[in-house]
């Protein structure tokens, strides 16, 4: 893998300027850029499953670190889900996103978190936050609690003072789905998704996507496209980029699951209600 610390350099050379000053900027464009990423494909590193038992009445809170679903299935009953809304009939098994948390959970004043810590002092304590998912001020890292101001991954950015701890941020989504009678699942459902990768804060942080390139040049864009007018230049990367991104996704692994065959009618081939 590649470290955070050799793509900022990278963007220094593309943009020719190595100053000080501008490798501020560079690392927080890179972590703009990094997130803007992830969002747009299930990338490996990201890859996760859960357990969720849906409800028949509301949506059911989903990791607030999710970035996206890949695929929603019933084991037990080897059914599987496909995306869909909320409304309409709905002739196959569905699942959908509810609104999302609008209001955080709790919000906790004067936080300090130290660097490379995986805790925190301060803020009031409920026992009830553990498995929740907390932000630091405007750290746009998602953490999940683990124990009494405890959480995880690791936090590698720098220490942070009186700020407000969120949890369960706004944006956190909600998942529900419907029967093939178009009747509300109470199902047990594993629900395969990808999350966000911790931010990048420190040069030894590896880069989890498969390639390095496309956040190089997504970092290098946003920079020349806010100094000295350079949108031009900026112009001329843009087509890399979007060749280095679909490279990456040519190496990222697919997530499959192998499929029975049916005929048009949704029957096995060799069944006797073949039409």
């Amino acid at each position: 893998m590649i470290a955070a610390g050799m793509v900022w350099e990278e963007v220094a050379k593309l943009i020719r300027d190595p100053s000080k000053g501008t490798m501020i900027d560079i690392k927080n464009s890179c972590m703009m850029a990094y997130y803007d990423i992830w969002g747009k494909h299930p990338w490996h590193a990201g890859r996760e499953s859960m357990s969720v038992t849906l409800s028949a009445t509301a949506g059911v809170l989903l990791p607030a670190d999710m970035a996206g679903i890949e695929h929603v299935y019933d084991s037990t009953d080897d059914v599987d889900y496909i995306p869909g809304a909320a409304w309409g009939g709905h002739v196959c098994p569905t699942w959908f996103l509810t609104d999302p948390v609008v209001d955080a959970l709790a919000l906790l004043l004067n936080v300090t978190v130290e660097s490379l810590a995986n805790a925190w002092a301060d803020g009031t304590w409920v026992a009830a936050y553990i498995g929740e998912y907390i932000r630091f001020g405007k750290e746009p890292g998602i953490y999940k609690i683990t124990a009494e101001n405890t959480f995880t991954p690791r936090y590698y950015g720098p220490r942070m003072d009186s700020v407000t701890g969120v949890v369960r941020p706004a944006g956190t989504k909600k998942i529900a789905a419907f029967d093939d009678d178009n009747t509300r699942s109470g199902e047990v459902v594993d629900v395969h998704y990808w999350r966000y990768p911790p931010p990048l804060y420190d040069d030894s942080q590896d880069i989890l996507l498969p390639s390095s390139r496309p956040l190089e040049l997504a970092t290098a864009i946003r920079m020349m496209g806010e100094k000295d007018r350079r949108e031009t230049a900026a112009d001329r990367l843009r087509a890399e980029y979007t060749s280095a991104l679909e490279d990456a996704k040519s190496m990222n692994p697919r997530y499959m699951r192998p499929s029975k065959a049916v005929n048009q009618s949704g029957y096995a081939p060799f069944d006797m209600n073949h039409r």
